[in-house]
C-alpha cells in the first residue's frame, strides 16, 4: 500500500485540494531558476487525476514537500483579497491582450495565480512585490515615505525610468558587489491611492555562508548573497515617493538615487523631507487656536473626536461629539479617570473639523482631518493639492506635525559625535535631562527620525534637606514647563518639560548608520550584526597585515564584563584582532583582542568621518607588543574591581572582581618568588571561599582551569605558565 503523509502542510494541502492536477502538476513541474524542477514525474501517469497525484505527492521527501509547500504559498497569496488583485493589476499591466486574455479564463483565482507562476515568473515576481507594497502601505512596517520638491513633474510613467542608470545608482550607493535588477510598473487610481508608478529593485544581501553536509558525510562551507529587494511607488500627483525595504539606509539611499536619477531633483538644494506627527500636545488641551494665515481664513477648528487605548490595542474608548459641542467639557464629565490617563499617557487617535475660506477666490468648506498614534494622517493622502497643503500647514501649526528629513551624508559627520552616544548608550529609552548633559541635538534627530518621544516622567527625585526625596510632575501652567509637587502636596516649583520628556531611541535605523559609516571608513567588505553588543566587520588590511575588526557598544557599562570577554575568547579561530568601543572603557583586551575607544582613532575633516588607518595600526602593535613583550606573569590594575591578567604565550585575561585580583595576584607573587605551588587554605585566606573554582561562574571557569590556573600537587594551586597555550 501507497505511504501518505495527509493531511499536507497547509498552502500544499490547498493546492492539492483546489487546484486540477494538470495545473497542480505544471506548478510542482516549474524549473527553478534554471536548475530543473525539484520533483521528477518520469513515472507518474500524465493523464493521473487528484487522487493519483495525492497518493504521488504522498511518497516525497518531507524536504521536498517543504519546498512544494512554500512554493504553494506564493501562489495561495497572490490568489485571496488583496493579493488577487495585485496580480491581476500587474497582469493587466506587463501582459499583452492574448496573454491577458488567455489569464481572465483560468477557472478561478488560485489557477490564475499557478498560471503566472509557471509562465510569466517576472511577472509574478512584480506582483509579489505590489503585493508586500501595499501590505507596508497600510501597516507602516519597514516603510518610509518623503514629499519631493515642488517643481517636480506631475505627468510621469513607468516608461521615464532608466532601469539601467537607476540600478548602476542605487549599486554604487549600497556599495553591491553584485548587479541589480529594475522593474517599473505604472499603478491605476484606486479608492484609497491615486495613480502612480511602481520601482521594484532587486539586489544581493551582504555576503553569508553555511555549512553544507555533502552526500560522502564531509563539510564544505557554502557562501552566497541573500536576495534582497527595495520598493519605490512614486505618486506624482501627491509628489510623494514611499519606499519600502528592510534597512533605514537601503531606503535613505534607494530614495535619494530615485529622486536625483529619476526626477531630476538636486538634493543639496532641495534634500527630500518626510512628517512626523504626534499627539502630545493634546494631553495639555484639546482646544486648537485659529492659525492665521495670509491666503486663508479658518473661521472655525474643533475636535469632534478622541480615541484612547485602555491598556491593549483590542480595548479602546472613543468618544465624539458634533461640531457645536466642546469635547474637552465632555471628557471632562463623561470619561472620568480615564480621561487624566489619556491626558499623561497619550491618545491613540485625534479627529479635528475644520471650517475655512480662501480670501481671493471666495472658495470654502470643510475639512476632515484625522491623525494617529501610528505616525499617519489622512492629510498626506489628501488628492487636492491646495487642500493637501491646508492640512498640512494647519497640523504644523497647531504643534501636531513637523517635517521629518533623514540625515543626509554631510549631516551624518556633523551629528556623528551624537549618535556615537547614542549608540553606545546601554537602554533603549534615554531621559532627555541624560541628552541636555551630553549635548544632543533632539530636535534634529527627532526630525530624523533617530529619537522619537515614547512620554515623559511621573516621579522623580530631588535633593532635600534630609536626602533625596520623591516628587511627581504634573502639567505646568505655562507651556514647556511641569510642576513639582511633594509627597504632602506641597509646591515645589517649576522644572523645564524637556528635561523630563522620555525618548526611544531607534536602535536598529541607528546601528545601521554608525555601522555603514565605519565600514566605509575601514574599507571593510562586509559589517554585520552578530549580537547586541557586537559588530563584525570581517578581516580588514591594517598596515601590512589582514586582522578582524569588531565594533563593541556599552562595554563600559556591562553588569558582566566577564561574559564579553569570554565571548570573544570562543571566537580564538579569527586570530587576535582590534575592538572598537563606541564609548570610553578600562578594559584593554577581550581575548586575545586590544580594544580602544573609537574616538581615538576617528576625526571630522570638513563634513567627512575620517578614521586614521595610522593610530588604528600603532594601536593593534602597542597592545600586541605589550602582551608579546613581558617574560613573566604580571598583573596591570586598571581600577580596584578590574585587572588584566597576563602570562607569557597566551592571551591576555580579563579579571573582574577584588577576590579575584586578589587570588591571581597571590599566584603571580608566588610565580615571581619562585614558589610556584601556592597552599589551597592560603590562597583563599580572607575570601570567604574554599577553593577558586568557587569564585568564577562555569563558563569562566572553563576558560581559566588547565590554561592560566592548574593544580599539579593535591590541595596546591600555581600558574599555568608550563602547560600549551589554550586554544
Amino acid at each position: 500500500m501507497a505511504r501518505s503523509r495527509q493531511p499536507f502542510a497547509p498552502n500544499l494541502q490547498k493546492v492539492l485540494d483546489r487546484a486540477p492536477a494538470p495545473v497542480a502538476r505544471d506548478l510542482f513541474n516549474a524549473p527553478r531558476r534554471g536548475s530543473g524542477p525539484i520533483v521528477d514525474f518520469a513515472d507518474l501517469d500524465p493523464a493521473c487525476d487528484t487522487a493519483g497525484l495525492v497518493e504521488f505527492v504522498g511518497k516525497l521527501d518531507q524536504d521536498v514537500l517543504k519546498e512544494l509547500d512554500d512554493i504553494c504559498r506564493q501562489v495561495v497569496d497572490l490568489s485571496d483579497a488583496k493579493g488577487a488583485t495585485s496580480l491581476t493589476t500587474v497582469v493587466n499591466r506587463k501582459l499583452y491582450n492574448t496573454d491577458i486574455a488567455t489569464y481572465d479564463a483560468q477557472p478561478d483565482e488560485l489557477c490564475k495565480s499557478i498560471w503566472v507562476y509557471t509562465k510569466f515568473h517576472n511577472v509574478f515576481l512584480d506582483a509579489q512585490s505590489f503585493y508586500t507594497a501595499r501590505r507596508y502601505r497600510d501597516h507602516g512596517k519597514l516603510y518610509s515615505a518623503f514629499e519631493v520638491a515642488d517643481d517636480a513633474s506631475m505627468e510621469f510613467a513607468a516608461d521615464g525610468v532608466d532601469g539601467e542608470v537607476l540600478a548602476r545608482r542605487i549599486g554604487e550607493a549600497l556599495d553591491l558587489p553584485s548587479k541589480s535588477t529594475v522593474t517599473a510598473i505604472d499603478l491605476p487610481d484606486t479608492d484609497t491611492h491615486p495613480s502612480s508608478v511602481m520601482v521594484a529593485v532587486r539586489h544581493g544581501g551582504a555576503l553569508s555562508s553555511i555549512q553544507d553536509h555533502r552526500d560522502d558525510g564531509l563539510r564544505e562551507t557554502r557562501y552566497y548573497r541573500p536576495a534582497e529587494e527595495a520598493i519605490l511607488i512614486y505618486t506624482p500627483s501627491l509628489r510623494k515617493l514611499e519606499v519600502c525595504a528592510r534597512g533605514y539606509v537601503v531606503r535613505d539611499h534607494a530614495s535619494r538615487a530615485f529622486a536625483e536619477v529619476v526626477l531630476g531633483q538636486d538634493l543639496k538644494s532641495k534634500p527630500l523631507t518626510g512628517r512626523n506627527f504626534n499627539l502630545d500636545r493634546f494631553g495639555r488641551s484639546l482646544q486648537l487656536p485659529l492659525p492665521e494665515l495670509e491666503d486663508v481664513e479658518i473661521i472655525h477648528a474643533k475636535v469632534t473626536e478622541i480615541e484612547t487605548r485602555l491598556g491593549s490595542w483590542k480595548r479602546r474608548l472613543l468618544l465624539q461629539v458634533t461640531i457645536d459641542d466642546d469635547i474637552e467639557d465632555f471628557a471632562n464629565r463623561f470619561m472620568g479617570t480615564t480621561k487624566a490617563a489619556a491626558s499623561r499617557f497619550g491618545y491613540s487617535r485625534v479627529a479635528i473639523a475644520v471650517a475655512y475660506k480662501y480670501r481671493e477666490s471666495g472658495e470654502s468648506g470643510t475639512l476632515k482631518l484625522w491623525v494617529s498614534s501610528g505616525n499617519t494622517s489622512n492629510a498626506q493622502n489628501e488628492r487636492d493639492p491646495k487642500l493637501r497643503d491646508l492640512s498640512l500647514r494647519l497640523l504644523e501649526a497647531w504643534g501636531i506635525m513637523n517635517r521629518q528629513r533623514l540625515l543626509d551624508e554631510r549631516e551624518r559627520a556633523f551629528y556623528f559625535d551624537d549618535l556615537l552616544f547614542l549608540f553606545d548608550y546601554p537602554e533603549n529609552e534615554v531621559a532627555g535631562a541624560v541628552l541636555s548633559n551630553a549635548g544632543v541635538d533632539r530636535k534634529r534627530l527627532l526630525s530624523a527620525q533617530l529619537l522619537g518621544k515614547k512620554g515623559r516622567q511621573d516621579i522623580v527625585l530631588i535633593d532635600d534637606d534630609d536626602g533625596p526625596v520623591e516628587a511627581e510632575l504634573d502639567t505646568g501652567a505655562r507651556q514647556g514647563t511641569l510642576t513639582l509637587e511633594g509627597s504632602f502636596g506641597e509646591d515645589l516649583g517649576a522644572v523645564s518639560e524637556d528635561d523630563h520628556v522620555i525618548y526611544r531611541i531607534n536602535r536598529a535605523y541607528l546601528s545601521e548608520i554608525v555601522i555603514d559609516a565605519l565600514k566605509r571608513e575601514l574599507g571593510a567588505s562586509r559589517a554585520t550584526v552578530s549580537s547586541d553588543h557586537i559588530a563584525e566587520f570581517g578581516d580588514v588590511p591594517i598596515g601590512f597585515q589582514t586582522i578582524p575588526i569588531y565594533l563593541v557598544r556599552a562595554l563600559a557599562s556591562l553588569k558582566k564584563p566577564e561574559d564579553l570577554d569570554l565571548e570573544f575568547r570562543r571566537r580564538h579561530l579569527a586570530g587576535p584582532g582590534l575592538i572598537l568601543s563606541a564609548g570610553d572603557t578600562g578594559i584593554r583586551y577581550l581575548g586575545a583582542n586590544v580594544v580602544i575607544p573609537l574616538r581615538r582613532v576617528i576625526s571630522l575633516e570638513g563634513d567627512e568621518i575620517v578614521l586614521d588607518p595610522g593610530a588604528l595600526e600603532q594601536a593593534y602593535r602597542s597592545g600586541q607588543l605589550l602582551v608579546m613583550a613581558g617574560d613573566a606573569p604580571q598583573i596591570i590594575l586598571h581600577g580596584p574591581k578590574h585587572a588584566t591578567l597576563h602570562i607569557p604565550s597566551r592571551p591576555p585575561f580579563n579579571l573582574f572582581g577584588e577576590t579575584k585580583i586578589l587570588l591571581f595576584q597571590r599566584l603571580v607573587d608566588a610565580a615571581l618568588n619562585g614558589e610556584k605551588d601556592v597552599r589551597t587554605s592560603e590562597l583563599m585566606r580572607g575570601m570567604g571561599s574554599k577553593s577558586p573554582r568557587q569564585l568564577f561562574q562555569s563558563s569562566e571557569w572553563a576558560a581559566l582551569h588547565n590554561a592560566y590556573i592548574c593544580s599539579v600537587r593535591t590541595r596546591t594551586w600555581r600558574l599555568c605558565e608550563d602547560a600549551p597555550p589554550p586554544i
